[in-house]
């Protein structure tokens, strides 16, 4: 059986016929092209720092405390992840998580979170930071020190303020009643631009102690001062002004030194800082730290 041979295929003609041509594009001269705006110095930069601080503002006033911990959290770990770091950013931030957790009953965590901060920041100064001082100093078993952070918080604000501050929030110390609470005596009316007076009327002037008090709280600011500026030796000179005309400052006293001691203080700051102590009645602690001063001198 004979089979025939396929014919071969023929390549379809795939050319255009004559009457169906490519469409012509029309040429664009360059000055009709759109020009691309390139960034400006006007553009809206999204702060995300504040956004944070703010919204975790919003939910500690909001009584979520608990949340707000989680969002400062998550922002100082990312602040942390390139190495360890100490700007205002941090100690901001750490101020309102020491907040938090104070708000939470840890005032252990909040001490931990205060300490991190740096002993020269200006958040540091905060009315709120030095009042959760004072509460986790008491909780520690430190009444010294905490009476000092209570009465210099107290003598910042007032006491309506600290009032504000605290919320209905329950501490160990016994904080002053607000204004409105605190029982009024009958005084006998006077003119507000008149001097004291006793009960009977009779005028009365100052006693000299309220005004060597008074300079010797003038001093201890000074002193405070001069320490935030990193100027040791006029903060350590106006420290010991201030105590020598009232020993009653030495309990304030020592809690301002003490952040500025650092790991290895000098012998005469050593010699300063035990005087603070023993005139606050830490006698103990005030011979320890004598003796690490005459470790420094041998």
């Amino acid at each position: 059986m004979k089979v025939k041979p396929a014919k071969p295929v023929e390549a379809a003609d795939e050319s255009l016929p004559e009457d169906e041509s490519l469409p012509e594009v029309p040429e664009v001269a360059p000055s009709q092209l759109e020009e691309v705006d390139e960034p400006s110095g006007d553009d809206h930069v999204i702060d995300l720092l504040s956004d944070e601080l703010i919204l975790a503002r919003a939910q500690l006033d909001a009584g979520l405390p608990a949340l707000a911990e989680g969002t400062l959290r998550t922002r100082i770990a990312y602040r942390e992840a390139d190495g360890p770091v100490a700007d205002d950013e941090l100690d901001a931030l750490r101020a309102l998580l020491a907040e938090c957790l104070w708000r939470q009953g840890r005032l252990v965590s909040a001490r931990y979170a205060l300490e991190a901060m740096r002993p020269s920041s200006p958040q540091r100064r905060l009315p709120i930071v030095t009042l959760i001082e004072a509460e986790a100093l008491a909780s520690a078993g430190e009444p010294d020190r905490a009476i000092g952070a209570l009465e210099r918080v107290v003598a910042a604000v007032g006491v309506d303020e600290v009032n504000d501050l605290r919320a209905g929030v329950s501490g160990r110390l016994s904080w002053p009643l607000p204004a409105e609470l605190r029982p009024q005596p009958a005084r006998p009316p006077r003119p507000p631009w008149g001097p004291a007076a006793t009960e009977d009327g009779a005028d009365v002037d100052p006693p000299d102690g309220d005004a060597r008090t008074a300079a010797a709280r003038g001093r201890l600011e000074e002193a405070r001062v001069a320490y935030v500026a990193g100027d040791l030796a006029r903060g350590d000179a106006e420290m010991s002004i201030a105590v020598r005309l009232d020993r009653a400052l030495a309990g304030d006293g020592v809690a301002i030194l003490e952040p500025t001691l650092g790991g290895q203080p000098a012998a005469e700051r050593l010699l300063l800082y035990g005087d603070l102590l023993r005139a606050a009645g830490r006698r103990v602690e005030a011979d320890q730290a004598y003796d690490r001063a005459a470790d420094r001198r041998s």
